[in-house]
């Protein structure tokens, strides 16, 4: 066989490789996963939740690796089990990143039946739109899906008015490609310091920790979601999770959805 024939043949062999193992890559990072990570936990302590909502979710990333969604939830001090309706998916960051537990976490939500939103780690110093270009290449959104959102918690040097700026102009790329109004995410600081002026026509998911009730003035910020904690137990999850609940009723929550 000539030479040429071989160095053709063996270029065609691995190039069907890396074709085949981009196509089950998510097969592959299972696989691996399983073999170095088989320790999963079986039982979780109580962890605070606050009283009086019904609807309870969690947000999540590479950082809490592979989740076992079918075994997702966690028991309160008062010993009653909780369980999750929602989860926010962090898909993006800046201008280039995509989370590389996106993908799995997208695909498996849905398969779990958990209702599912992504959202992107915006970065004030970075140009705007091609950020909401990142975002849009990397999450297709469905009916059913929660509105994308945008967690903004970094100034990164710039003026309150270059983070306005910039960010709605985020926004409105975001809000012009999936016909939804984006939901932004930050801690109760970061809002009150630069975004409670300038945004009162959106929703706001608002983190604040170590508190029994969220107590913010409602004409003042509509806030509908509420990271109430950072390092909640959960079964399902290894390491503590960011957990959440909704600002209202099941049926207030199924109208937020996207139609």
């Amino acid at each position: 066989m000539p030479r040429w024939v071989k160095i053709t043949l063996w270029f065609l062999l691995l190039l069907a490789v890396v074709i085949v193992s981009y196509q089950n890559k998510k097969y592959f990072r299972r696989a691996y996963r399983y073999f170095t990570y088989r320790y999963y936990k079986t039982s979780s302590r109580p962890s605070d939740f606050p009283d009086g909502f019904e609807v309870h979710g969690i947000d999540i990333s590479h950082f809490q690796d592979v989740v076992q969604w079918n075994k997702l939830q966690a028991i309160n001090t008062q010993g009653d089990t909780i369980r999750f309706q929602f989860v926010y998916i962090k898909a993006t960051q800046g201008i280039l990143i995509e989370d590389n537990m996106f993908d799995e976490n997208w695909e498996e939500a849905k398969d779990h039946h958990i209702i599912r939103g992504a959202y992107h780690y915006f970065l004030p110093d970075r140009n705007p739109q091609v950020q909401a270009f990142n975002f849009i290449a990397n999450v297709k959104l469905k009916p059913g899906d929660l509105p994308p959102a945008v967690d903004i918690e970094e100034a990164k040097g710039q003026s309150k008015a270059e983070i306005v700026s910039a960010l709605k102009e985020f926004l409105n790329q975001i809000e012009g490609h999936y016909k939804v109004r984006p939901v932004i995410y930050s801690n109760i600081n970061f809002i009150e310091d630069y975004l409670m002026d300038d945004f009162k026509d959106y929703n706001f998911w608002v983190s604040h920790y170590e508190l029994d009730h969220l107590d913010i003035d409602a004409d003042s910020l509509k806030w509908i979601f509420w990271q109430h904690s950072n390092k909640s137990d959960l079964l399902g999850i290894n390491g503590n999770t960011d957990v959440d609940v909704f600002n209202g009723t099941t049926q207030q929550f199924d109208s937020l959805r996207i139609k």
